[in-house]
């Protein structure tokens, strides 16, 4: 397609099918400016170097949500320059639920984050991340995996909110705190 883009106007894209080539992100382009999208939503992998390309022409990109395996995909100097992005949401999907995020290098990618949803394992890696990222921070919530085998035993329920409880008062960082359906939501400052 030659010319202007057909869609000026758009901001929010969801993006979904396989990208087998750079061509994709040019078909992309043709239909709409990338500079001008601040929303994307892109739960498939892509491979990294059709997904660098594309994601360096998001300039304005302020909120990404993904899944653990496109995260997965992608190196710590992929976005590590996206200054503007804001919030990050991951996603666990059924083919992938139980997979969670290496918080390590995920603080080296996003390190100016200020809204995050994330899925967790344990609260060792929720305090790695608060600790991190405390200097933009405003909201997280931690996804922690559910037993669906498990949804009649009321007691391991409340074993696990007590445990979130008494992690979330122990917070260093001024906080509020709610936890609802064993995740917790934590707004700091």
């Amino acid at each position: 397609i030659i010319g202007l883009p057909r869609f000026s106007n758009v901001s929010h894209l969801i993006l979904d099918g396989q990208w087998r080539t750079q061509d994709t992100v040019d078909s992309i382009g043709s239909l709409v400016y990338l500079s001008n999208i601040t929303k994307l939503i892109r739960l498939e992998r892509v491979p990294t170097l059709i997904f660098r390309t594309f994601i360096y022409r998001l300039i304005n990109l302020q909120s990404l949500t993904l899944t653990t395996l496109v995260l997965d995909s992608m190196n710590a100097a992929l976005l590590q320059y996206l200054k503007c992005l804001h919030s990050l949401n991951i996603l666990q999907t059924e083919d992938n639920y139980g997979h969670f995020v290496n918080v390590e290098p995920f603080c080296t990618m996003f390190p100016q984050i200020e809204h995050l949803d994330i899925p967790i394992d344990n609260l060792d890696s929720c305090q790695y991340l608060i600790d991190r990222l405390e200097k933009y921070l405003i909201s997280i919530v931690f996804r922690f995996q559910n037993n669906e085998e498990d949804e009649d035993d009321d007691d391991d329920d409340d074993e696990k909110n007590f445990e979130l409880m008494e992690w979330a008062q122990n917070i260093q960082q001024n906080h509020q705190y709610r936890i609802h359906d064993g995740d917790i939501y934590l707004w700091l400052r």
